[in-house]
């Protein structure tokens, strides 16, 4: 079968900024989407299971931690959706030929993320103004626990969509069989390979995330409750070293699964590929040692140093990611030879808009933590805070 026959045409303008900057931008802006994306995956599990712990006693270590990270939720949902639109629009722009050919073909399952999206967002507000805002107890405590069961759930299944469509549109050759099983979109690429340990991948690193940012909770509070803030940083710590010795045999499943020449671009072949998957394995090693040690002792310094070297490693593996595209998709998708008219203005815009838009962000994240000081202290130094012995045993 002729693959050039199945793969679309691209539109007859030139594209408004070279491809190599675009692809920079690809992989920047789906690096500021998938931080706050994976708080919010891994974010909703782990708050789940703290909110099941802490329920018969509001004043735990374990209740404090859920009750943070459940506020704090739809926030970082915003933050995703909003991120997420830079890298969808340059993933349309550069490889729309199979993204919008692999779309149509599971169209009835893509469109539905919407939906997915917009339940599980109004569920984490529920959470936080009608479940946390009333009288609290072991029974709000439950509730707060389902809805963010149910939240976590959804958000999980927009992530397997979205694996979907990524591993279908780097596979042409199944296009033509797809669309005559249905031509009305009812697809899933289920049969791919690559699907279950690349979702994973990702799902794994979300809980890592997760623990880090639990942690960052905790040095915020370090100076309104030393023991509190410890006991944030040894279990975001824990969370985050267990999730990343679970990522090696996920990733190795991971790079066993997509094909032999791809691998061995990356152990070998391709010296920028393998360079940035070196790095990836190095920075793994070493966020495990210092983890290692926040996890144990609590120290802030190797803490810090953990989040700096996983702000690294993430950056790093969605290169690889990027790179695993490019592999699949070069011999049938050539961006490159679309012609240029570099659009300096409209970039200039773009460049702007995106600065003023995190700084919007920040601000706004600011004005939200400011809100929350006041009960955060109040809970602070509430006399009866468990101690740690107490919250692991329930």
């Amino acid at each position: 079968m002729d693959l050039a026959h199945l793969i679309p045409s691209y539109q007859p303008l030139p594209f408004p900024l070279p491809v190599w900057l675009m692809q920079t931008l690809l992989v920047l802006g789906f690096y500021l989407h998938a931080l706050p994306m994976n708080v919010v995956l891994g974010g909703g599990f782990i708050s789940t299971a703290l909110f099941a712990i802490g329920r018969s006693d509001q004043s735990s270590y374990a209740y404090r931690a859920a009750k943070a990270l459940a506020v704090s939720l739809p926030l970082f949902i915003s933050f995703a959706i909003t991120q997420g639109i830079v890298p969808l629009l340059f993933l349309q722009l550069i490889y729309g030929p199979a993204f919008y050919t692999s779309s149509i073909i599971m169209a009835v399952p893509w469109i539905s993320l919407l939906l997915v999206i917009m339940i599980s967002y109004y569920l984490s507000y529920i959470v936080l103004y009608r479940t946390l805002r009333g009288q609290e107890g072991e029974k709000s405590a439950a509730k707060a626990s389902l809805l963010l069961l149910v939240m976590s759930i959804g958000f999980s299944f927009v992530a397997y969509l979205f694996s979907n469509n990524m591993t279908l549109m780097l596979h042409p050759e199944k296009w033509l069989a797809m669309y005559e099983h249905s031509a009305k979109g009812m697809n899933l690429n289920s049969s791919e390979v690559t699907l279950i340990p690349r979702y994973l991948h990702f799902f794994v690193s979300s809980f890592a995330v997760a623990g880090m940012t639990l942690g960052l909770f905790g040095l915020y509070m370090s100076k309104k409750d030393s023991k509190f803030s410890e006991w944030m940083i040894k279990i975001g710590s824990r969370i985050f070293m267990a999730a990343t010795v679970i990522q090696i045999p996920v990733g190795l499943w991971f790079l066993k699964a997509i094909p032999a020449e791809f691998a061995g671009n990356f152990l070998g072949s391709d010296q920028i590929a393998t360079a940035v998957f070196g790095l990836s394995m190095a920075l793994t090693l070493l966020s495990i040692c210092t983890s290692t040690i926040a996890a144990g002792s609590g120290n802030r310094k190797a803490f810090i140093a953990t989040v700096i070297t996983n702000a690294l490693l993430i950056l790093s593996m969605i290169v690889n990611r990027h790179q695993l595209r490019l592999f699949h998709l070069n011999p049938h998708v050539k961006p490159e030879l679309v012609a240029v008219s570099t659009q300096w203005d409209l970039l200039a815009v773009f460049l702007v808009s995106t600065v003023a838009l995190i700084w919007y962000l920040v601000w706004l994240s600011a004005l939200v933590l400011k809100s929350y000081q006041k009960p955060i202290a109040e809970y602070a130094t509430n006399s009866s805070v468990a101690t740690i012995g107490e919250v692991s045993h329930g």
